[in-house]
Order: structure tokens, then sequence, then C-alpha cells
């Protein structure tokens, strides 16, 4: 399990980082979902949703960024 890191933390953390950050809180919430009860089960999925999501909109910034 991955350290859990404060706001203040994650924006210390380079963009390709925060990324990476984003992609292992997916898939904790994803391997969270695995064993939990019905209600939490969607409850984990959706967060792993958004945690992936969050990932995706970072490095596509990332992408544009790189393009400039």
């Amino acid at each position: 399990m991955a350290k859990h890191l404060s706001a203040a933390e994650f924006l210390r953390l380079s963009p390709a980082e925060r990324v990476q950050r984003c992609l292992q809180m997916a898939a904790e919430a994803q391997e969270n979902a695995a064993t939990a009860s019905p209600e939490m089960k969607t409850a984990f999925l959706d967060l792993a949703r958004q945690w992936s999501h969050l990932a995706d909109e970072m490095a596509r910034e990332l992408a544009g960024a790189v393009q400039k």
C-alpha cells in the first residue's frame, strides 16, 4: 500500500509523479473494491474511476505542456 500524502505533499510532486500517484490510488481503490461489501464496492469503484480520470487529465495536460 502506498503512503498517503497530504494535499501539500501531493502538490510538491512533479507533474509526472502526480500522475503516477493518481494511478496508484486508482489501483488501491480497485483492490479494495474486490473485498468490500456491495455498497462499499460501488464507492471504491467510483473512486477508482475518479482517480483514473484525474490521472488521464493530468497526463494530457503534461503532454500538452511538453509539446509547447
